[in-house]
């Protein structure tokens, strides 16, 4: 799969970029070589959507973002569906938990603490585009579009200012329940993240990065929480996933293979094989044939 936030970091030619430390503001056209784009990210970042249309998939959720549209999205994948009817132009602003953290405990007092759903586990949270951040957005495009370069005390101020904006209004409760869960002492979500990220074609080494470790300390701690290798577990969720696909829908094979996070349709139907000693097809043939 792609990593979009490196994607994004080593093609400074496509994707116009701003960075500070371990902060990324990157401005850009889409690039138009497939409808369809599996990704996945290490660090949450803000998106804003200036022109054009995409939707954002994920195996239980959907959502079309459209021109004026501003989201967070958390550390994870998901499968981009790009339209070329308009130029799609994105903002989008990484930022690392390493300096999120920080920041929300030195600014705890801007952030809605009462009355607060329960926190999501969606990867997109939608955020409200008040004239702020409208403004913001579009002081931005000069920057972008200098030939000069911005001086790193100006950028971090601009930066900031934008986690002022988004984390100060109170319309964000989704975006604050969240917020909350990342200074949270009672864990760091690599439950979440497996359980949300599980049916994606990552590495291991992937999924460590998720989970902000190292690879070694990601297998150990994961063995903990799972008593099995995180590569066993994977492989489960996987077969698992496919097995339902093949009983209550009547996609390809193919489409089944790649929704389940397999990365060939070969190795998917001898996994599959292996599990239940018939073949994926022959599975959903033996399914419609017996009486429910």
């Amino acid at each position: 799969m792609l990593n979009y936030y490196d994607n994004v970091r080593s093609k400074p030619e496509i994707f116009h970029q701003l960075s500070y430390k371990e902060l990324l503001f990157a401005k850009y056209d889409c690039p138009t070589e497939a409808n369809f784009t599996a990704k996945w990210w290490q660090h949450n970042y803000f998106m804003y959507i200036a022109t054009g249309k995409e939707i954002i998939h994920t195996p239980n959720h959907s959502w079309m973002l459209t021109p004026g549209k501003a989201v967070f999205m958390k550390k994870g994948a998901c499968l981009q569906e790009k339209f070329f009817d308009e130029v799609l132009c994105i903002m989008s602003f990484f930022v690392p938990d390493s300096y999120l953290q920080p920041f929300l405990r030195e600014n705890i007092s801007l952030l809605k603490q009462e009355g607060l759903p329960a926190p999501t586990d969606d990867l997109l949270i939608p955020i409200e585009l008040n004239d702020a951040m409208t403004t913001f957005y579009e002081s931005m495009f000069p920057y972008f579009n200098s030939n000069r370069p911005v001086p790193e005390q100006l950028l971090e101020l601009k930066f900031r200012e934008l986690l002022y904006i988004i984390i100060s209004n109170p319309v964000n409760v989704e975006l604050a329940a969240y917020l909350h869960t990342l200074l949270s002492t009672h864990g760091d979500g690599l439950q979440k993240v497996m359980a949300a990220n599980c049916l994606f074609n990552l590495q291991l080494e992937d999924y460590a990065k998720l989970c902000n470790r190292s690879l070694s300390s990601f297998k150990r701690d994961f063995q903990l929480v799972y008593k099995v290798p995180p590569g066993q577990w994977l492989l489960e969720k996987r077969v698992s996933y496919a097995k339902q696909l093949l009983i209550t829908s009547d996609k390809p094979i193919a489409d089944v293979c790649f929704e389940s996070g397999f990365e060939s349709s070969t190795h998917f139907s001898r996994v599959f094989k292996n599990h239940f000693d018939i073949s994926p097809l022959q599975y959903r043939k033996q399914s419609m044939s017996t009486p429910r």
